[in-house]
């Protein structure tokens, strides 16, 4: 399969069109992230895991945080960090070669038995549970909650 050109990327027609009016038009690509997604595809959870275990918290950039490093190459805080194809990457502190050689030495060296010792599945299994509400910080599940509610009726 070939790369697309840039002429037939799909920002390429947005971009035209905005470049008309003084705009422009980016695609970006972010770094890994726990979401519903990266639950479900083979392999991603655990990539994941062993990418916090390898940076840890203040390595690893959560959702908000690219997304406040995409803001600020927008606001032109920052200047952009494009590829060859025009795309935004946020995804650089992921990609390092030395953070990609260390992901690939623990991933060389799991087993079924010491997942533990090379993941950060503990991590990964605790941002899972509060995308659902589940293991937030702040607030206690051992209060009762009401689970009855009314349904609210329309007002005149």
């Amino acid at each position: 399969m070939q790369p697309r050109s840039i002429s037939k990327h799909p920002h390429h027609h947005f971009g035209t069109r905005l470049a008309d009016r003084g705009g422009r038009a980016f695609t970006a690509v972010a770094g890994a992230a726990v979401t519903q997604a990266s639950t479900a595809i083979p392999s991603i959870a655990l990539y994941t895991s062993l990418l916090h275990h390898v940076l840890g918290e203040d390595g690893f950039l959560t959702t908000a945080q690219q997304m406040d490093v995409l803001w600020s190459q927008l606001e032109g805080e920052q200047p952009f960090l494009l590829d060859d194809a025009g795309r935004i990457r946020l995804d650089g502190w992921e990609l390092d070669a030395t953070v990609q050689s260390q992901v690939r030495t623990q991933w060389d060296q799991i087993a079924t038995e010491n997942v533990t010792d090379h993941a950060d599945t503990g991590w990964f299994r605790r941002q899972v549970g509060q995308l659902y509400g589940w293991n937030v910080p702040g607030i206690d599940y051992d209060l009762p909650s009401q689970t009855a509610v009314p349904w609210p009726q329309p007002t005149a």
